[in-house]
Order: structure tokens, then C-alpha cells, then sequence
């Protein structure tokens, strides 16, 4: 698809709805991948022997990393429905039927007729770990009558009353005060419809295509990040492997060379990475210029691949954090356990500071958008029946 025409301009509770459930999905996945992190650590530690020294360290990341992802999951649900709140607010001032609606649809997807759905969800979640929190220590108060079972168990039940109040909440605001809402909305702005929507039929036809468009569309850092990735996993599992027969001198040394390995690649991921960001950015002025045809393609796709790409850093952003609080937890590198409080409280500022400022450029960039949609095209992102996405074809 060619130039699309303006598109509908987005409102600022759009552009920082969007931009702080990215900073949560990237805040949240991070924590998922610490857990498995921590996992691989004291997996290493178990193989090679070194356990106890190893061990704190992998308990202390899995609690960091463990605590970041129920926090930053049970935000998610708030973060989507204010999302959903936004795009219903910026398609109220749409002509219907306009292109600039049109484009805007066709971008972000309609908006939802359950709004509030993703923070009923949630909270469903919520009462339900309440209420088996509730029921344990109901258990254990029967066992041991102790105030602090009992305490434990009413107020996990008056957090399930809440959760279950706020769900009816939901509902009632839903029902009441955004029906109308969603009502007066214009004609194609309301369904169900994401932007990924499937209009391309699963045949052989349509996979070649998606694979050939793929193919052109990849550069030289995509084939050297894949790569990286690779040796970084061969390089995991040959530590692991080898750790055990550490005691054999030629072991030892195909040891140290895994570990080494491991340590290049996670350093070539990191440059690559960057070496990423240039690229992207560098991008608009080779299209202003005399740019190739898979240039062209390239340039039609660029507004998704800053939006990962922003997405890829946060993850490592605060994947860092969390190893790094990780580590000044497990670790008795400082002495005293104020220097320990200081040293965590200082990550975590450094990496609310660090997330504050990606958000930010998110918001940027989530602002830019439109323009540059509207000077190099936009290809409609589409879903295959198979489940299979990629850009659409032109």
C-alpha cells in the first residue's frame, strides 16, 4: 500500500496510554525472562559443583524478577483499558466515514465495546489468588489458632470483596456511562476488529509471498543477531555441560572458551542492538533520497520496527535491573546491609529514570507516527489463518 492519505491525528492520553503499556508489557516480560535466567543460573551451579556459592545469587534474581512480574502483570490490565478509554476519546471528534477515521482504524483498531474488559480481567485474577490465600490461612488458623492466621485470612477476603466490587464497577461504568459513549461514536470505529486483522487466506500462495517479502525486507544485522543468539545458547549449554568436568585440565579449558563465548555474544546482541537503532533512525534520510525498491519496503514498515525495537530496549533495560538488584541482594559484595539498601536503592532509581526517559521517547515517537506513516506509506499489518503475521503485500 502507497500513501494512505492524513491520518487522524492521535490525542495525548493516546499517545501516553500506548507509551506506558508498552513501558508495563516490556517492564513485565522482563521479569518473566529474569525468572528463567535465575533458573539457568542455579541449573549451572547444580551441573558444576558450585551450588553454594551460586545459589544465593540465582534465589535472590528469581525473587527480584519473580515480584517484577506479578507487579508489572497486574498492571497490565489497568494499563489496556486506558488504552481502550483513549482510543474511544480520540475517534468521538471523527467525521464518519472520513479517510483520516479510516486510516486511524485501520492503524490501531476499533475501539472496543468492552472497554474496561482487560481491568475486569485482572481483578478476576486478583480475587482469585485472594481467595486461595484466604483459604490457606483459613487452613492454618484451624491448625494453629493464631491471630496471625486469622488476620492474614480476613484481609485476603476483604481484598476479594474488593476485586469483586471493582469487577461490578466495571460492569455498571461499561453499561451505564459508556454505552452511550460508544453509541455516538462514528459508523466503523466500534467492533472488535484489532489492527491485526486476517484478510489474507492460508494458502501456499500467500506463505510464499510472506516469506519472499520477509526474505527482501531482512538485512545483514537480522542474520548476525540470529547468529549471536545461537552461538549465546550453544555457549550456555556447553558451560553447563563442561562445569561438571572442571576438574579435567582440557575441560577446564573448553569451560573457560564456553563462558567466554557466552560473554562475546551477549556483548555482540548489545552492539547489534544499537547497531539496530542507527539503522532505523538513518532510515528517513535514505528515503528522502534515492532509495531502492526494498528500501521502499523497508521505509512502509519503519513506524512497527521503531515501535519494537523501542519495545527490545525497555526488556533490556530492565532485564539489567533486575540482575543487577539481583546481585547486590545475593551477593555479600557489600558488607553492611545499609551499603545493600543503598546499592538496590540506587538500581532502582537508575532504571525508573532510564524507563522514564524510553517512555518519553515512546510518547515522541508515538507522536511522529502519523507523519511519518503519511510521507513513506504504511503497509497493513495481516494475520494469516495460521496465526502467521507479517506486513502486507504490496
Amino acid at each position: 500500500m502507497a500513501r494512505r492519505g492524513a491520518e487522524l491525528p492521535p490525542t495525548a492520553r493516546m499517545v501516553w496510554s500506548r507509551s506506558i503499556a508498552d513501558a508495563v508489557i516490556a517492564a513485565a516480560s522482563a521479569g518473566g525472562i529474569g525468572i528463567a535466567l535465575s533458573c539457568v543460573i542455579m541449573l549451572l551451579a547444580v551441573v558444576g559443583g558450585a551450588s553454594d556459592g551460586l545459589q544465593p545469587i540465582g534465589l535472590s534474581i528469581l525473587a527480584v524478577s519473580a515480584g517484577a512480574a506479578a507487579l508489572f502483570s497486574a498492571m497490565l490490565g489497568p494499563a489496556f483499558a486506558a488504552v481502550n478509554l483513549a482510543r474511544m476519546r480520540m475517534y468521538r471528534g471523527a467525521a464518519p466515514g472520513s479517510v483520516p477515521l479510516r486510516n486511524a482504524v485501520e492503524f490501531r483498531g476499533q475501539a472496543t465495546s468492552s472497554s474496561l474488559f482487560p481491568l475486569e480481567v485482572t481483578l478476576v485474577c486478583v480475587a482469585g489468588a485472594g481467595a486461595l490465600a484466604a483459604i490457606v490461612s483459613g487452613i492454618l488458623w484451624a491448625q494453629e489458632p493464631d491471630a496471625v492466621y486469622r488476620d492474614a485470612m480476613l484481609c485476603c477476603t476483604g481484598f476479594v470483596v474488593l476485586a469483586v466490587l471493582g469487577v461490578l464497577i466495571c460492569r455498571g461504568i461499561t453499561r451505564h456511562r459508556l454505552a452511550p459513549v460508544l453509541a455516538g461514536l462514528p459508523a466503523g470505529a466500534v467492533g472488535q476488529r484489532d489492527a491485526d486483522e486476517t484478510i489474507l487466506a492460508d494458502t501456499r500462495e500467500n506463505r510464499r509471498l510472506l516469506a519472499a517479502r520477509a526474505r527482501r525486507v531482512s538485512t545483514p544485522l537480522d542474520n548476525a543477531r540470529s547468529a549471536a543468539g545461537w552461538c549465546l545458547a550453544a555457549a550456555v549449554v556447553g558451560v553447563g555441560a563442561t562445569a561438571r568436568l572442571r576438574h579435567e585440565p582440557a575441560w577446564s579449558w573448553l569451560a573457560i572458551a564456553a563462558a567466554v563465548l557466552a560473554a562475546v555474544c551477549v556483548v555482540a546482541l548489545i552492539v547489534l542492538h544499537l547497531a539496530r537503532w542507527i539503522q532505523l533512525t538513518r532510515l528517513p534520510g535514505v528515503l528522502r533520497g534515492s532509495p531502492t525498491e526494498v528500501e521502499q519496503e523497508r521505509g512502509r514498515s519503519l513506524t512497527r520496527d521503531l515501535r519494537d525495537q523501542m519495545l527490545a530496549t525497555m526488556i533490556l533495560w530492565s532485564l539489567a535491573a533486575y540482575a543487577g538488584m539481583g546481585l547486590v541482594r545475593g551477593e555479600d559484595v557489600v558488607a553492611t546491609s545499609s551499603g545493600r539498601t543503598l546499592g538496590l536503592l540506587g538500581i532502582l532509581i537508575l532504571w525508573v529514570a532510564g524507563l522514564s526517559l524510553l517512555t518519553w521517547l515512546r510518547v515522541r515517537l508515538e507522536r511522529l507516527g502519523p507523519l511519518l506513516r503519511e510521507e513513506f506509506g504504511y503497509d497493513v499489518p495481516v494475520r494469516t489463518a495460521s496465526g502467521d503475521s507479517s506486513p502486507g503485500l504490496v
